[in-house]
């Protein structure tokens, strides 16, 4: 639990890491993309397609769709940190300052948001940013970890805090949750494709707020309110209850509004489509 690296201050380059390799490892997500990406980029690739241009062997309309999915995934790569920066009045309104329920919160309403603004299945961009989540979370608690913040209740076997305002040897809680999310995202790049539509974002919150809560007994910087409980404890049963609920609900309808959606896209396509053809006609005629 060391401060800094060098002259490096560990909270500051583990958390720009955690933005960073987001937003990078966003791009390797391309194959998972393509099935759900947006209408108006879906218009776009159509529009090149039909005008038949290749350079080499290289059909361009396969360039411009890597092109448009990339921008989408650097969209919902970026989400979470964007959330990251707008959840402080949630902690405040809690008395925790920052608050991950609070990112969640706002990660969840956004992807939403942003995905019918841009006419893209919100079902399956939320299972993409599922997996976006744990994976900026395990840079973001190590950042925890080598400063020192968010520490655990002193404890003579833990490893030594060098944080000067809360130093001494204590439990490793930020390692924990490290080891979590790692799990979580480990579990996620081998389940998804068996996974129902619409499951993956619900089963990481009810995951992480299942851990979360015994891992809370241990930390030390948040007061206890009833008992052995602290806020953090409350809104892990908040967020298991309705990450469990959400999971039963699109386990059992997630396919069918996902589908659903699909073909409002792909009537919209159709009718464009038509409606070119006729105007082409007409030029021709």
């Amino acid at each position: 639990m060391h401060r800094y690296f060098g002259e490096i201050y560990a909270y500051s380059l583990f958390n720009t890491l955690a933005v960073v390799l987001t937003v990078v490892s966003s791009l390797f997500y391309f194959n998972i993309k393509k099935n759900s990406i947006s209408l108006y980029s879906k218009i776009l690739i159509n529009f090149v397609k039909q005008k038949g241009i290749v350079i080499g062997k290289i059909k361009v309309e396969k360039i411009v769709e890597f092109i448009l999915v990339s921008v989408e995934l650097l969209i919902m790569g970026y989400l979470p940190s964007l959330a990251a920066k707008v959840n402080r009045p949630f902690g405040s309104l809690v008395g925790t300052g920052g608050n991950y329920f609070g990112l969640l919160s706002v990660v969840w309403l956004a992807v939403i948001l942003i995905s019918l603004l841009i006419m893209s299945n919100p079902i399956k961009q939320l299972d993409l940013v599922a997996i976006f989540l744990p994976f900026r979370m395990i840079f973001t608690r190590l950042a925890c970890f080598f400063d020192g913040c968010c520490r655990g209740i002193y404890w003579e076997y833990g490893p030594y805090n060098h944080n000067p305002y809360h130093p001494g040897n204590q439990v490793p809680v930020q390692a924990f949750e490290v080891a979590v999310v790692l799990f979580i995202f480990i579990f996620f790049l081998l389940y998804r494709k068996k996974a129902k539509t619409g499951t993956l974002l619900p089963m990481y919150i009810f995951l992480y707020s299942g851990a979360r809560f015994f891992i809370e007994f241990f930390t030390a910087t948040t007061t206890d309110i009833i008992g052995s409980f602290n806020v953090y404890h409350i809104l892990c049963v908040i967020g298991f209850v309705i990450g469990l609920v959400v999971f039963f609900v699109m386990r059992k309808y997630g396919e069918k509004i996902s589908d659903a959606f699909d073909r409002t896209v792909n009537n919209k396509i159709d009718e464009i489509t038509r409606k070119n053809k006729k105007s082409q006609k007409k030029m021709q005629g």
